[in-house]
């Protein structure tokens, strides 16, 4: 009986001090972070390993480069997105297999570029006339397609990345 409490009081120690120390190097566990909540599934678990778990972002990380390279790769593989949330302001509509990504990449030969107003109400980018690869709604940017709510500092990020695919292709944006 003496042993079984000994067992229970030295593995809630171990327990306790265990959380203690299970400090990462921004401070935060991952429990108290919320940087991934806008993924979900295995895009959640990939951002968490990534960004909480392991700090990857971090000047000191918890987990060698490869191991954060690894994540990032499963990450941009399920998503297609390049960066993770953590990483700072991303243009959420660069997807690998869309219209918009497609842009970026160069896979699609761009022959016109508005910016400003391109129809009734709609403000943005929009490449080949046809095609819109970005529009704008008033005070709520989006991207096309999917259409998806981004915010202002995004489009902008958004906005850039088209403008040079543009340029990239000889073609000034009017």
């Amino acid at each position: 009986m003496m042993k079984a409490r000994l067992t229970l009081f030295l593995a809630l120690l171990l327990l306790c001090t265990g959380a203690v120390l299970a400090q990462t190097p921004d401070g935060q566990t991952p429990a108290e972070e919320t940087v991934c909540d806008n993924e979900s599934g295995a895009a959640f678990g990939l951002c968490n390993a990534y960004c909480e778990a392991m700090d990857c972002d971090s000047a000191n990380p918890q987990a060698s480069a490869t191991a954060c390279a690894k994540v990032k790769a499963k990450f941009t593989n399920i998503t297609g997105r390049t960066s993770l949330p953590c990483e700072g302001p991303v243009c959420p509509c660069n997807v690998t297999g869309t219209i918009f990504g497609d842009y970026v990449a160069g896979n699609i030969t761009i022959t016109e570029c508005r910016t400003g107003s391109i129809g009734p109400g709609q403000t943005g980018i929009e490449l080949n006339r046809t095609a819109r690869a970005f529009v704008g709604f008033g005070g709520s940017w989006n991207c096309d397609p999917p259409l998806t709510a981004i915010l202002e500092e995004q489009y902008q990020l958004c906005f850039q990345l088209l403008q040079q695919a543009a340029a990239n292709q000889g073609v000034t944006c009017q």
